[in-house]
């Protein structure tokens, strides 16, 4: 029987995405890896589907740039709210 992942409070919201994307990418997880990425997405899954699709956008155009951004703020003020990045 396994633990339940431990919950993970990052410094700012780069570290966030950061760890997400390296989770997410990685081809063999652990347990508590899963559970940390299933965590993760929980928290994403709280945003509009659009937003979630900016913040995995790599257009480089302006307007897909000024969508990301604000996708980002998005995340942010959550990750805020629920106490999972300190500034």
């Amino acid at each position: 029987m396994s633990a339940a992942p431990k919950s993970i409070a990052y410094a700012s919201l780069a570290a966030f995405v950061a760890h997400y994307r390296a989770l997410r990418s990685s081809p063999t997880l652990t347990d508590g890896e899963r559970g940390i990425l299933a965590e993760m997405r929980a928290l994403l899954d709280s945003l509009s589907f659009e937003d979630r699709a900016a913040l995995e956008s790599v257009g480089a155009d302006s307007a897909a740039e000024r969508r990301r951004e604000r996708a980002l703020r998005k995340l942010h003020r959550e990750l805020l709210e629920r106490g999972k990045i300190s500034g």
